[in-house]
């Protein structure tokens, strides 16, 4: 074989390689959100679906090559005014001096065997905070871990859930990092209500 005929064959692969790889990147969209006294915006690179023009859910596969696949499903909620019980009762979070953190009650703290954990939150112009908590019953098979969050935004809070981020028998499948990728990419496009001493937590 000719030094042309290889370098032609080795230019072909760099090309279909580097065609394949232009493929697989997913070019994220704007989903917009307006719903009660909360409008924002986030970045999809799922392309999910929503319950409407003015839905608080987002659907979307965001694993497709996972063994076992299912819907991530994220159900938001405009909570006004939040106050610290909002984000106890919602994401089981509190705020200190330190910043957010586990809201160390045992309503929320749960047992031991559900490894009830903390996970901050940041995006443009805002600090918040969700939580992990471990199904303990039930078929061992279907269990699975759900993650609950809060968003302040002034006198508000996006708050929010998602029944299912990985099956407890599959932790390697979890989707957790992409929610929370999705999440910190959450644009407020409202200007925010001063919070009254009486709603901040």
């Amino acid at each position: 074989m000719s030094d042309k005929t290889i370098w032609a064959a080795l230019l072909y692969c760099l090309s279909m390689t580097a065609c394949a790889k232009q493929q697989d990147v997913i070019h994220a969209i704007d989903i917009e959100y307006s719903f009660d006294a909360c409008h924002f915006r986030l970045k999809d690179p799922y392309h999910g679906r929503t319950t409407g023009p003015n839905g608080a859910a987002y659907f979307a596969n965001i694993s497709p090559k996972a063994e076992h696949r299912y819907e991530t499903w994220i159900q938001f909620s405009c909570q006004n005014p939040a106050t610290a019980k909002t984000y106890s009762d919602r994401a089981g979070m509190q705020m200190t001096p330190k910043g957010w953190t586990i809201d160390p009650s045992p309503d929320n703290l749960g047992i031991k065997e559900q490894h009830t954990t903390f996970y901050p939150l940041h995006g443009q112009g805002w600090e918040g905070g969700g939580v992990t908590q471990d199904d303990i019953n039930g078929d061992e098979d279907r269990r699975s871990r759900s993650f609950n969050f809060c968003i302040p935004h002034g006198q508000l809070a996006l708050c929010g859930s998602v029944q299912t981020v990985t099956y407890l028998k599959w932790p390697k499948e979890t989707t957790l990092p992409q929610v929370i990728k999705l999440l910190e990419s959450i644009e407020f496009i409202d200007t925010p209500t001063p919070a009254s001493s009486s709603s901040s937590p």
